[in-house]
Order: C-alpha cells, then sequence, then structure tokens
C-alpha cells in the first residue's frame, strides 16, 4: 500500500449527494485550483462544499460548472471538453451516469489514468485508475467536525467540551457526581427510570414552580451527589433543567465521552453537540469526534427495553451515513440486559442490525454488562471493548 502524495494543478470533482469524499480529496491532492461540477439537483450541495473549501484553502483558484442534465451523456461529455491536459478528475460524486461519461470525456481530452482516482470509502482508499493508491489513514487531514458538519449546511451551537476538571460553577454537576450516577445506576439500572420519572410530569419536562413546591430527595435514589434535593433553594429555572438533563440521561453522556477522551487523547471529544440546519431544523448528537478522516458517533439513552433502543439505534446509524457516509461509525451505549428464549437481548440488537446494514461500519452496540466492564463493577476497569470500536 502505498503512502506517497500525488499532487496536481488542477483537480476536478463531480458533486454528488455526499460531498466528504470531494473535501478528502481535496485535502490529500493539495491542487492549485479547484473545478467542481455540479448538476440543479446538487446545487445545494455544492454551494456547501464550496463554502468549507474556501475556509481551509482559500478563496483563489476555486470555480464551478454546471450540468444542466446530469442524466445526458452528451451534455456531461461536453462540460469537460475543454479541461486541460494537466486536470486531475476525482469522480466518487456524481451520478453513475455523470461519472462515467465524465471518466470518458476525460480520457479522450487526454487524460491519462494516473490522473484520475476515486475515493473506496469501504477500505478508506484514494484509487488512481493506475492501480496506484493512497491510504487516507496515514494523511494528515485535520479534518473537524465543524467541516463534516458544514459540508451539509449544518451548524452547530455552543457545546460542552469533554474535560476532566470540576465545573467552575458549583451548582452545576460536576466529575463527582458523574462518578457517583455511574456507580449507582450501573449496580441498579432501576435508578434510571426512577431518576426519569422524577424530571418529568406525564412525560413532559416537569414545571420548575411545581418542583419548588415540592422538592425530590436525591438521596433517596443516589447517596453522594453534590444535591440533596430537587431543585435545591435559590436555584434558577437554567440549573435545575440542567440538573434534570444531568439526571435522566447527561451523566451517561459524559462518561461516556470522558472514557472516548481517554482513549482518543489526541482528539476533540464533543458532547451533547446541539445542530441546527439552514431550515432551522435542530437535532442534537450525544457524543461525537473526528479521528483522523472518521466520524465517530455515540448514541448514549438510559432506555431498558430492546425496542427504544433499536429505535435510538437506527436513529445514529443514519446519522452517521448521512454525515459521513461509509467512512463513519457509530454506536448506541445503553443499559440493555436479559435475554429471553432467542437470546440475549444485546446480541439480537446487534443481530437486527447487522442483517440490514450492508457496510463494514455495522452500528456497534453496548449494553448493561460492557458498560459495567469499563467502569470496573466487578473487577479492574476495562475499556478494550471501546477501544476496539474506536480504532475500527
Amino acid at each position: 500500500m502505498s503512502v506517497q502524495q500525488r499532487n496536481c494543478k488542477q483537480l476536478l470533482l463531480l458533486v454528488g449527494s455526499n460531498p466528504l469524499p470531494n473535501f478528502l480529496a481535496a485535502l490529500i491532492l493539495k491542487p492549485e485550483s479547484i473545478c467542481l461540477f455540479y448538476s440543479p439537483e446538487t446545487e445545494r450541495v455544492k454551494n456547501y462544499l464550496l463554502e468549507i473549501l474556501k475556509a481551509r484553502v482559500g478563496k483563489e483558484g476555486l470555480s464551478e460548472k454546471c450540468i444542466a442534465n446530469a442524466t445526458d451523456p452528451s451534455v456531461v461529455r461536453q462540460a469537460f471538453k475543454s479541461i486541460s491536459r494537466d486536470s486531475h478528475l476525482h469522480y466518487t460524486g456524481g451520478t453513475k451516469i455523470m461519472a462515467a461519461h465524465a471518466r470518458m470525456a476525460f480520457r479522450d481530452a487526454g487524460g491519462k489514468d494516473e490522473q484520475a482516482s476515486y475515493l473506496d470509502e469501504r477500505n478508506a482508499v484514494l484509487r488512481f485508475d493506475d492501480n496506484y493508491e493512497i491510504l487516507v489513514s496515514k494523511q494528515l487531514l485535520e479534518l473537524t467536525i465543524d467541516e463534516i458538519l458544514g459540508l451539509h449546511g449544518i451548524k452547530r451551537q455552543p457545546i460542552f467540551m469533554v474535560q476532566h476538571s470540576p465545573s467552575a460553577n458549583q451548582a452545576l454537576p460536576s466529575d463527582v457526581d458523574v462518578k457517583k450516577m455511574v456507580e449507582a445506576v450501573l449496580d441498579n439500572p432501576c435508578i434510571a427510570n426512577q431518576l426519569y420519572n422524577i424530571t418529568r410530569d406525564e412525560g413532559k419536562n416537569r414545571s420548575f414552580s411545581d418542583a419548588k413546591s415540592c422538592p425530590v430527595l436525591i438521596d433517596n435514589f443516589v447517596s453522594g451527589l453534590t444535591i440533596k434535593q430537587l431543585p435545591e433553594n435559590g436555584w434558577s429555572r437554567n440549573t435545575f433543567d440542567k440538573w434534570c438533563e444531568f439526571l435522566e440521561s447527561g451523566w451517561l453522556e459524559r462518561w461516556c465521552g470522558g472514557l472516548v477522551q481517554d482513549i482518543a487523547a489526541e482528539s476533540v471529544v464533543c458532547i451533547n453537540v446541539n445542530c441546527v440546519r439552514k431550515d432551522g431544523r435542530q437535532f442534537e448528537i450525544d457524543v461525537a469526534l473526528v479521528c483522523g478522516h472518521r466520524l465517530y458517533v455515540i448514541s448514549c439513552t438510559t432506555d431498558t427495553k430492546i425496542k427504544l433502543c433499536k429505535s435510538k439505534l437506527f436513529e445514529v446509524a443514519m446519522r452517521a451515513r448521512q454525515l459521513g457516509g461509509d467512512l463513519a461509525r457509530c454506536a448506541l451505549v445503553c443499559l440493555l440486559h436479559g435475554s429471553d428464549e432467542k437470546g440475549s437481548f444485546v446480541d439480537q440488537l446487534r443481530s437486527d442490525v447487522a442483517d440490514i446494514w450492508d457496510a463494514q461500519n455495522t452500528p456497534q452496540v453496548f449494553g448493561l454488562d460492557d458498560l459495567k466492564e469499563w467502569a470496573g463493577i466487578q473487577g479492574e476497569p476495562n475499556v478494550g471493548t471501546l477501544q476496539q470500536w474506536i480504532e475500527s
């Protein structure tokens, strides 16, 4: 496997539904100029890609060309007639017709096999048509979460960065609180449902005014926390909401994020990533990080029912694929435990998703037994399964 570098003067990119392969090709090949070929259907994706490219490589040397009908071979071939002989065609994106006829037009214009490439996402290899290969993991890309989100027109609101120091605001949950929650809930998972119920009223967030009039003694559920009741005297609505989020599942997100940060020490790990699309729609990612060229997305839930866990798993799987394609990795961290006549619930969930996920990045499931092993509930802490997944 070659790890040498191949640069090019002008890079021609075919824009399809997933802009990440194009962006990676631009980072690896380091061209002097880039031209984006897109269709009316992919104009929005082209705009996102162009914006991120400008931020990374600058505005100079970027151009674009619209192919009015990407399903018409003659129109596609006409668009590539005026390309120069020293250009490089990267044809991962675009429709099959667009890629096939762009490649033929490139050849007819004098383009050689060593000047054409595509990204093999499943094996993370940039392949050239002359059989030359570049292993993507060996490249220093410095890819960020913001860039991956930006390629899809998504921005994030300020988020909580994983850290191992006590909270500057002592009214908010600290690392000590995370540790106490882990010890209590992993020893007795029923506590998770009890805590959820005290923060909710008929499925909705509990009213702050009602909560103040009838505070709940937290020691009845988890001892050793930095608070004794919910809410404490003098709390603001914001502090109350933060503690409710923490007691429901926030503790699991912070604990999981901390473990991931310890494993991927050189990466920036973020939890509770609040994402906003261009159309104003919002969604959250519980734990996210980028290692090299890969996006890792983790969904954390304190649900103990297989049906609810399956819903969470498919949700995070689709989100990861939308953002990172086959390069992405995703996992569900949950309190699922037990078995029936079909076998272990965790194994059933893994089997269900493996049956329909025809890719090397099959979503991973970590259940209660895995979490206990990570925490060292019945022995020395062992995060081997989590580390193995991150290094996959």
